[in-house]
């Protein structure tokens, strides 16, 4: 499975960029609505401010631009026309899945600028793309499905807590499928970053850093201010031991019941949050004696790599399946070209 990944920032330009990416994955440049605009690492090389918004739906700016992004660089794999899958937060899920269907299960035209990365040999091109079917599904069962049905082929019940930018969400997963009433979903791994922000204000002044450029600095654990670096590892110790305290372990608690541990001895940790150990340490022991805690390759990747599998198990086509994860922090795109689940 195929999976690429671009940073879920963007800023419109006028400007015209010729050969300052390597290849299309760091030159991506799109119009849309009659605006130009730099996307991901092209975005923060060239930009000024870029930025998105948080948890945006279908006919919201934000997600039209990254969408129309995802679906070109899905095209090397792909070709223009295949059936995907993606996914939104447990309370997002509620409001736009069937939107999302009928605005997403149609044809679009993508207008984008390979000069960036061609140095200038051809220029705006268009490329149109048909989308057969669409499935949306809530953003922690691609991960659920991932696990099933991806390289570790769980067949116990698990916990699964995924640890996203947006939104912290949990669930019990049996064989009989989601247990709903263990669902939680609450603040993620923004909460601390914008901690971090109202701290480092008391001290210095950081100017027009914005939201993205925060969270790099928070998993970096060092921030340059003044031309000077600042380390932020004991900071985001605290930060991060504050928000298992009075984000993470009140959710959990009220979702899982003593019941539920009954015939379930494993919690899987996903999501670009579990790659920090002072937030993973402090789940561990909380279930110390109770779960065994894992934490899967590629965290991050767990739902995109769900939703692609999703579309090989729903839709039987010739072309691959692909997943399409608009996350918060990033973009990911999956794609299967080897066929693993037909």
């Amino acid at each position: 499975m195929n999976t690429y990944s671009f940073p879920s920032v963007y800023e419109s330009t006028t400007r015209d960029l010729s050969g300052v990416g390597n290849d299309l994955l760091h030159g991506l440049k799109i119009d849309y609505n009659d605006e130009s605009y730099i996307v991901g690492e092209l975005a923060l090389q060239e930009g000024h401010s870029p930025h998105r918004l948080i948890n945006t739906a279908p006919g919201e700016l934000d997600f039209d631009v990254l969408f129309r992004t995802a679906l070109l660089l899905a095209k090397e794999k792909a070709g223009n026309d295949f059936s995907m899958t993606m996914g939104f937060p447990f309370e997002m899920y509620q409001k736009y899945s069937d939107t999302a269907k009928q605005r997403l299960t149609k044809s679009f035209d993508v207008l984008y600028d390979s000069s960036t990365f061609t140095d200038g040999v051809t220029g705006k091109q268009a490329s149109t793309f048909h989308l057969r079917n669409v499935d949306v599904i809530p953003e922690i069962a691609g991960s659920i499905i991932s696990l099933r049905y991806g390289d570790y082929r769980e067949e116990d019940s698990f916990f699964v807590v995924s640890l996203g930018y947006g939104s912290m969400e949990g669930v019990l997963s049996t064989n009989n499928g989601i247990i709903y009433r263990t669902a939680t979903s609450t603040h993620g791994i923004r909460y601390a970053v914008n901690n971090i922000k109202e701290e480092l204000q008391k001290d210095y002044y950081l100017g027009f850093k914005t939201e993205h450029q925060l969270n790099e600095a928070f998993k970096n654990g060092k921030i340059n201010i003044d031309k000077r670096n600042i380390d932020l590892t004991s900071l985001r110790r605290r930060l991060l031991k504050s928000y298992f305290q009075n984000i993470i372990h009140p959710a959990l608690e009220n979702a899982f019941q003593d019941s539920d541990f009954a015939d379930c001895s494993t919690m899987y940790l996903v999501g670009g949050g579990a790659y920090f150990s002072e937030l993973t340490n402090q789940i561990s022991d909380e279930y110390d004696g109770i779960l065994n805690i894992e934490i899967p390759d590629n965290p991050e990747k767990m739902a995109v790599k769900g939703y692609c599998l999703n579309t090989a198990l729903q839709f039987d086509e010739q072309s691959p399946p692909v997943g399409i994860d608009i996350g918060n922090a990033n973009t990911l795109i999956a794609i299967d070209d080897e066929d693993v689940v037909r």
